[in-house]
């Protein structure tokens, strides 16, 4: 008994190929939408990165650009230059110790403390704590080496005294081409950890070594980043930086690379996976790299909702094609209709059903497609609008609070134009080969300062009384530097007399006793008398927050106290202040002399 095949009808085999090719066409769209989707979040996630670690970076330098002249101004200090003429002196010492503590406490920092050639603290502001660093030796830390060697140092560690992490920046201190010893500043980078959590990001620091030892995940630090050669775990472990051994367990396992984007999976505590997750890295001084992992779930899934979306809106458009196709073939059939009703009377009836079941169906297909039509319409104003939620939703979850997170964007750039005005007056300060002294002309000097705060006085309004004598007045000092604390103390003068009625700036210049005098004053309110003790101490000041940081009258006094010299103060409180400037006069004859010789 034979097998009886039905034959396949061409029609029939051209819909299933068409069929076949439709939803072939649908699948590849909705993967290559998938596709498309996803590198384009990810692009966008790396340009959110970038701009999010912009704006850490900015944050962790201005943290450490606070304090990074800090030692440098602590070396000038008297009391420090005293403790090293007199290393021995017990009331030297007790200065020094309260110096620093102070000091400290004003400038919040973590500790300050100096250290002699030997690298043995002579004092330090937690003298009088149970983990002082009085007396301890720290000659083994490379900031105390790299100090010695080129006059500057930084190194993070873990405390070898107190057990507590820190950024060590140190500074050489010298006096007639002599090394003296090490001032050191400790600062606390703690802080910078607490934000990061408190915002929600995944933030960590490596240093030169791949090792995190700053993290918004506290089980993250002291671990590698990547994975790294048991050998070389173990030389880090053994240096002993971090207070312990080097979890050899790396934080981020890498898995290839998206459209310039390094994706892979982070790891918690224990190796736990978090997820996967796109790693950014910003390369930072000294070797260090600022990370910043996003995790690419919402990514994912808003690829896939926009790839549904296509999908759906190709089958949309299939079911249209089909509906139109089918009108095709009911008019087609109309027609045959009609002419088969002239041919044959006899069959009319029949046809006349067959027509008209024809149409009932060809309706229905016409209203189910003109229903998934408007279906596909319908959805795709919600579709957009969820797009727009999840991308708007994940920078709202990433801040937490936008106006908070506007807010801090504005603090951060003025603390960073801050900074770098500091950074800018401070620059020539540090700089040894800046203090060669000579014969100064002190007017030309004078002039020079009046002539760089000329916008000023005009837009104040300010009337210049000027009295720089006839005969001309030579200062042993640096004319750039004796410059920069004219400029400072000119500055002040206008700022005092903002509001005043009455804003006259007087300027004198005048040598008598072997000494040269240049006498700056003001009709501003005067200076409280219980602040003219603390006028030249560092980060002391009484102008408004964001206006100052109370470094220029302490670098002021420091500048004219290496010429030799000295600045008094006189004020009444209500009528104005005058400041003197006092330096040693060089006699007429004398000043081609000392010009050569001090060149």
């Amino acid at each position: 008994m034979g097998i009886l095949v039905q034959p396949v009808h061409p029609a029939s085999m051209r819909r299933s190929l068409i069929g076949a090719l439709a939803l072939a066409t649908v699948a590849a769209a909705g993967w290559l939408t998938y596709v498309v989707a996803l590198d384009a979040d990810f692009a966008r996630m790396q340009r959110e990165a970038n701009d999010r670690l912009t704006l850490i970076a900015s944050s962790f330098d201005a943290t450490v650009a606070r304090y990074r002249y800090l030692p440098a101004v602590l070396s000038l200090a008297d009391p420090i230059r005293e403790l090293y003429r007199n290393p021995g002196d017990a009331a030297a010492i007790v200065a020094a110790n309260r110096y620093l503590q102070s000091l400290d406490q004003k400038a919040g920092s973590a500790e300050l403390f100096v250290l002699d050639s030997t690298g043995l603290a002579l004092a330090a502001s937690n003298f009088d704590g149970a983990s002082s660093f009085v007396g301890q030796n720290y000659a083994f830390r490379p900031y105390f080496q790299d100090a010695m060697l080129t006059g500057e140092g930084h190194y993070y560690a873990v405390g070898a005294t107190t057990g507590q992490p820190g950024y060590f920046l140190s500074h050489r201190i010298e006096e007639g081409g002599k090394i003296l010893g090490v001032a050191v500043v400790k600062i606390d980078l703690s802080p910078l950890e607490t934000d990061w959590a408190r915002a929600g990001d995944l933030i960590a620091m490596a240093d030169e070594h791949g090792v995190i030892f700053l993290a918004s995940r506290q089980e993250w630090k002291y671990h590698p980043l990547t994975q790294i050669r048991a050998d070389h775990v173990a030389e880090l472990s053994a240096a002993r930086q971090f207070g312990q051994a080097i979890d050899a367990e790396p934080v981020f396992v890498p898995g290839g690379n998206r459209e310039g984007v390094q994706i892979g999976r982070a790891r918690g505590r224990d190796g736990a996976e978090l997820g996967e997750y796109t790693l950014e890295v910003r390369p930072l001084d000294h070797g260090w790299k600022l990370l910043l992992f996003s995790d690419v779930v919402d990514a994912r899934r808003h690829a896939a909702t926009i790839a549904t979306a296509c999908v759906f809106a190709l089958i949309a458009l299939l079911m249209g094609i089909m509906v139109a196709d089918q009108r095709r073939q009911v008019i087609r059939a109309k027609l045959e209709a009609h002419d088969a009703l002239e041919q044959r009377v006899a069959e009319r009836t029949e046809e006349l059903r067959r027509t008209h079941e024809n149409l009932v169906q060809s309706a229905k297909l016409a209203s189910l497609g003109q229903a998934l039509a408007g279906v596909a319409h319908e959805i795709n104003q919600p579709l957009a609008a969820l797009i727009t939620y999840v991308a708007s939703s994940r920078v709202l979850l990433r801040r937490n609070e936008v106006e908070r997170a506007a807010a801090n964007l504005d603090l951060m750039s003025a603390v960073a134009e801050r900074m770098m005005a500091l950074i800018s007056h401070l620059r020539m300060f540090a700089r040894k080969e800046t203090s060669a002294r000579s014969a100064v002309a002190l007017a030309a000097v004078v002039d020079n300062a009046l002539r760089l705060l000329q916008y000023r006085i005009n837009n104040d309004g300010i009337e210049v009384v000027r009295a720089l004598g006839t005969e001309p007045v030579h200062g042993f000092a640096n004319p750039v530097r004796l410059e920069q604390v004219l400029v400072n103390l000119l500055s002040n003068a206008i700022d005092a007399m903002q509001g005043r009625e009455r804003r006259i700036l007087g300027v004198v210049l005048e040598g008598r006793e072997g000494v040269a005098v240049i006498a700056i004053s003001d009709t501003g309110k005067g200076i409280a008398p219980e602040h003219m003790k603390s006028l030249f101490d560092p980060f002391f000041t009484t102008k408004e927050i964001g206006e100052g940081l109370g470094l220029g009258l302490s670098i002021s006094y420091g500048i004219v106290r290496e010429f030799g010299g000295d600045i008094l103060v006189e004020s009444v409180p209500g009528q104005g202040s005058t400041f003197k400037v006092i330096i040693p006069l060089v006699e007429a004859g004398m000043s081609s002399a000392k010009s050569e010789l001090h060149a």
